[in-house]
């Protein structure tokens, strides 16, 4: 009878230690806390190729059309001074982070704002010592700053999603999780989020529509997830994406003519399979 006694107490222990791992939310973040200096070599490779071509000059930038630089391999923006566009300034952030491990230019430390007025100020600098040194700063620094991305996608996500219906974030996570499960798939959703943001945000959106990584994960198929393998999650990701930014290309403003960048943007994406 004791022996019976403790088998059941056992099989009961066992069911509710089950039944507690199926209900526990996912944590599709344990996968970023678990790569390795390595890892973050070939991912900060792989985001230099993605936003500066694999060319140095790159990673200090003045876009035509823009109010501001932006630096290194995740073209981390820095506003002048009185400048305060409608976007998340992110130079001042990765700079903090990736000083930590690597000393900057001393001359960045007596600038609190990005010390151009203008594009045509920045461009005339580009041979100054001040960019060559921070260019190569900025190439030494690769794989801290594919480390920063990581960690501000982390914190992002975190943020954005607080607010998200509960069943909801759910899915959400699960899918993330299993994104996230293999190397392709996790380097695809962290360039995803460094290339075009969550989207859930109004400012981030076209007539209430977002074309961010939220867009894409729940523009996936639940069939890919139910039967999940890391080719498939590939393929559904890739075309998911390529799906929001055709549709953002269509309700963009039409003066901006964002039609133009979808070559490139479908490339990138691409990109992700090989």
């Amino acid at each position: 009878m004791k022996k019976l006694k403790f088998l059941s107490f056992v099989l009961l222990v066992s069911l509710s230690s089950l039944l507690k791992a199926e209900s526990a939310p996912s944590n599709p973040f344990i996968a970023l806390s678990q790569l390795t200096s390595d890892d973050f070599d070939w991912i900060g490779a792989k985001i230099y190729q993605n936003e500066a071509s694999s060319n140095p000059k790159y990673l200090t930038h003045w876009g035509k059309g823009e109010d501001f630089p932006s630096f290194g391999i995740g073209h981390f923006i820095w506003f002048p001074k009185n400048i305060s566009p409608p976007f998340k300034e992110t130079f001042p952030a990765m700079l903090q982070f990736v000083s930590k491990s690597s000393t900057p230019p001393k001359w960045l430390q007596t600038w609190q704002h990005a010390p151009w007025q203008s594009k045509l100020e920045f461009d005339a600098a580009q041979s100054s010592k001040e960019l060559n040194t921070l260019r190569q700063w900025l190439l030494e620094t690769k794989a801290q700053q594919a480390h920063f991305i990581a960690q501000a996608f982390e914190q992002r996500w975190q943020l954005e999603t607080a607010t998200i219906h509960s069943e909801r974030l759910k899915v959400l996570n699960d899918r993330l999780q299993q994104m996230m499960s293999f190397k392709q798939g996790l380097f695809s959703v962290v360039d995803y989020f460094n290339f075009k943001g969550l989207g859930n945000n109004l400012k981030e959106q076209y007539q209430g529509k977002s074309w961010g990584l939220i867009s894409v994960l729940e523009g996936m198929p639940q069939a890919v997830f139910n039967d999940f393998t890391p080719q498939k999650g590939l393929v559904a990701f890739i075309d998911s994406a390529k799906n929001q930014l055709q549709q953002r290309t269509e309700l963009a403003p039409v003066e901006r003519k964002e039609s133009r960048w979808i070559p490139g943007w479908f490339a990138r994406l691409e990109g992700y399979a090989q």
